[in-house]
């Protein structure tokens, strides 16, 4: 057992899961500060229209907006369609709206990417049961399903193909986990803000285990002394 570099597994996964944590923090953040301000600029609009039939919401809703009037940088849209309505914009934006779901998606298929081509295949080298210096094979893979196992892990790798091979909806296989049971087969994957806020929270309790493994049991560092 390499103590020391289960260790370093623990820090090199603790940083990476505190960058994926902020990344998604910071972003909705954002959005949130994107939804008040296009709110308040439709708010002003409608005093400065005073009783106009077009002094509403619902009109507003449907007129463009650019990023310059809603945030201090002129942001250029790349996109097939460069127009973004202010009614669209506001639904992405909103708490648990598109841009929500979407970045929830996204960090499930990143951090368990860096899990299963990554950290499983150091921790197994780390434990011994690997080689040094193995790489993803079929053959490494069968060792791993045997010895580097974790019902979480096996619950994200469902729910990341549901999200990659099946159009975002729960595979059959979500009838299997153990962890994560948000969602039966055939409905669609949402990971709102509270999903992945323990989504986080689980990733953390894994973080936590791998710290343990990296601290020797009191037998493993006991002296022996002669008699």
């Amino acid at each position: 057992m390499d103590y020391k570099r289960l260790l370093e597994l623990f820090w090199e996964f603790a940083s990476k899961l505190e960058a994926l944590n902020t990344l998604y923090l910071d972003s909705i953040a954002g959005y949130s500060i994107l939804h008040k301000r296009l709110l308040a600029r439709q708010e002003d609009v409608k005093k400065i229209l005073g009783k106009h039939e077009y002094a509403n919401t619902e009109f507003q809703d449907t007129c463009s907006v650019i990023y310059k009037d809603i945030c201090e940088k002129d942001f250029i849209p790349i996109s097939t369609s460069p127009v973004m309505e202010q009614g669209a914009v506001k639904k992405r934006v909103r708490e648990n709206g598109q841009n929500y779901l979407l970045l929830g998606n996204l960090c499930v298929v990143s951090v368990y990417s860096y899990w299963e081509e990554y950290l499983r295949i150091e921790i197994g080298i780390a434990i011994g049961v690997l080689r040094k210096g193995s790489k993803n094979s079929k053959e490494v893979r069968k060792i791993l399903n045997q010895q580097v196992k974790s019902d979480f892990w096996c619950d994200m790798r469902y729910l990341r193909n549901s999200i990659i091979h099946n159009n975002g909806i729960a595979c059959s296989d979500m009838s299997k986990c153990k962890v994560i049971k948000w969602f039966k087969p055939g409905q669609r994957i949402n990971l709102d803000y509270d999903k992945m806020r323990k989504l986080f929270l689980f990733i953390g309790q894994f973080r936590n285990g791998l710290h343990t493994m990296s601290v020797p049991s009191q037998e493993s560092m006991r002296i022996p002394i002669s008699e």
